[in-house]
């Protein structure tokens, strides 16, 4: 056996989680299950995914998810913006009005 080796050549592989991750933080661990999307949403985290720096569509899924329940509140916010905004929206009005004297 050699006596001598070159240490800062040695190559260790890190198995487990991340220390820092090791306590399993505040959230939940996640659960493998199936679930049936829309083709289209896949095709938007997939694109997201190929992009440098994306992280796993998964990933990505999970995170919009979390986001939605935590600011469910925000959602409300959010609608009476869009409200707001289309009362401005002169072209939008002039299309409502024209469906509401068709009808």
């Amino acid at each position: 056996m050699r006596e001598d080796y070159e240490l800062t050549k040695l190559k260790v592989k890190r198995r487990g989680p991340l220390p820092g991750l090791a306590a399993g933080g505040d959230r939940p661990p996640k659960v493998r299950i199936t679930i049936a999307l829309d083709q289209d949403l896949i095709d938007h985290f997939k694109t997201e995914a190929a992009k440098p720096g994306g992280l796993p569509y998964q990933t990505q899924i999970n995170q919009a998810l979390r986001r939605a329940i935590d600011t469910g509140e925000a959602s409300l916010a959010d609608a009476e913006a869009i409200k707001a905004a289309l009362l401005e929206d002169v072209e939008f009005l002039e299309t409502l009005a024209r469906k509401i004297r068709a009808a």
